[in-house]
């Protein structure tokens, strides 16, 4: 009986993580912007997705969505 409880929470915790699982989206940037990206992330010790997430959740939230 103990294990079958395990085993449902084990099952219960992979579906939440797969509901949480992440979303990509490619988005072509010239030259000039992927360089000012790096060179953000790389001053700021941030991985540019994060830069890239941060900037647009920004700019939904001043849009209203």
């Amino acid at each position: 009986m103990e294990r079958e409880d395990s085993r449902i929470r084990l099952r219960d915790l992979k579906r939440a993580r797969e509901r949480e699982s992440k979303h990509f989206v490619n988005v072509p940037l010239d030259y000039e912007t992927k360089k000012r990206l790096e060179k953000a992330a790389h001053e700021n010790d941030l991985k540019m997705t994060v830069i890239m997430k941060a900037a647009i959740d920004q700019y939904l939230r001043d849009n209203g969505y």
